[in-house]
């Protein structure tokens, strides 16, 4: 067999044996296919504005430490090896490579493979969705659409896949390149990288948006009694009408809770356990007191020390001295509807 390891459309930046840390200093600076897939909206791990606030951050770049991922990186030796045995199709180790078309495309393959193609490794768990699919015979969307964009980069033809799913690994290949995927996502990619070069972080996606992505964009009021006008009366009408929803089944779940916890108490009277045809179901047992903290002893130690009469005054003037205030946040009210 003819051995293929060439990568026409890339430049190597980073070799197999790179460390860590040299890696995660050089994603910074380009997007990978794990970022595709979460720019695309094919993979839900993170979002688009945490993607751009660490390709903007001046802070250096810390990987967390997840077993997951631990493993994965552990057993790809072992996987690659059992690809080959199982294909016969010879794989290399290789590093980090840059499209020389797109600048800000970086492509991180797990494998190549001797017939042109890429190998990518993975591994999940037994109980997950991504793990029915490999099973099936089917790529999840996430890595369908990072290799895709790895065959972009690189110019290779097609991906081969290794999913080790609980102990058994699920061999799937070939997939041939999907130019108009492949065309889709580069251009998603240069619109993305956009606002990373200008600094700018990207529009607000309502499918993927955060609560701390709220708080670092609109950390304040900067036009008080200022009015953001619905772009679209219908869906935000929509919300609205579900949040009351939420919030009276919310309610009526907590007084329906206390109301059958009160029964069972009742039932349950001045003995510690309730049984159903002798078999203990409920428990209503003794807890230790709640501790609190004495703050008012506190006060007055401190005005004793300093020789000053514990008066209301003088109490409530140490609170102050020793109270601090939490940076100012925004808070989300409902205004209601009021009749005529």
């Amino acid at each position: 067999m003819t051995t293929d390891w060439k990568v026409p459309n890339a430049k190597l930046i980073l070799s197999a044996d790179a460390s860590r840390q040299d890696w995660l200093n050089t994603r910074r600076n380009y997007l990978g296919g794990s970022d595709m897939a979460e720019i695309t909206g094919a993979s839900s791990f993170t979002t688009p504005f945490a993607i751009w606030q660490d390709k903007t951050s001046a802070d250096d770049p810390i990987e967390e430490q997840k077993d997951i991922f631990w493993f994965g990186q552990e057993v790809e030796p072992l996987l690659a090896a059992r690809f080959t045995a199982d294909t016969g199709i010879a794989t290399r180790n290789v590093g980090t490579y840059v499209s020389k078309e797109h600048l800000w495309a970086m492509a991180n393959p797990d494998r190549l493979t001797a017939d042109g193609g890429v190998l990518e490794i993975k591994t999940t768990g037994i109980y997950t969705d991504k793990a029915k699919d490999w099973k099936a015979g089917e790529v999840p969307d996430n890595a369908y659409v990072q290799t895709q964009f790895y065959l972009g980069v690189t110019g290779r033809s097609h991906a081969w896949f290794i999913a080790l799913v609980d102990r058994t690994p699920h061999i799937i290949g070939p997939v041939e390149r999907d130019e108009k995927l492949i065309a889709e996502i580069m251009a998603t990619g240069a619109e993305f990288w956009a606002y990373v070069e200008s600094n700018t972080p990207p529009p607000v996606d309502l499918s993927t948006v955060t609560a701390d992505e709220l708080n670092v964009r609109y950390p304040h009021i900067l036009d008080p009694e200022s009015c953001a006008e619905a772009p679209l009366p219908e869906l935000v009408t929509d919300d609205l009408q579900r949040l009351t929803a939420v919030k009276d089944t919310e309610k009526s779940i907590k007084d329906e809770r206390t109301a059958i916890e009160t029964r069972l108490k009742a039932v349950i009277g001045d003995h510690e356990y309730l049984t159903v045809n002798g078999r203990p179901v409920a428990r209503w047992q003794s807890v230790a007191g709640r501790r609190s903290f004495d703050k008012t002893a506190v006060l007055e130690k401190i005005l004793a020390e300093r020789g000053i009469e514990p008066t209301k005054q003088a109490l409530k003037d140490v609170e102050t001295e020793y109270t601090k205030q939490s940076a100012p946040t925004r808070r989300l009210s409902i205004i209601e509807e009021k009749a005529a």
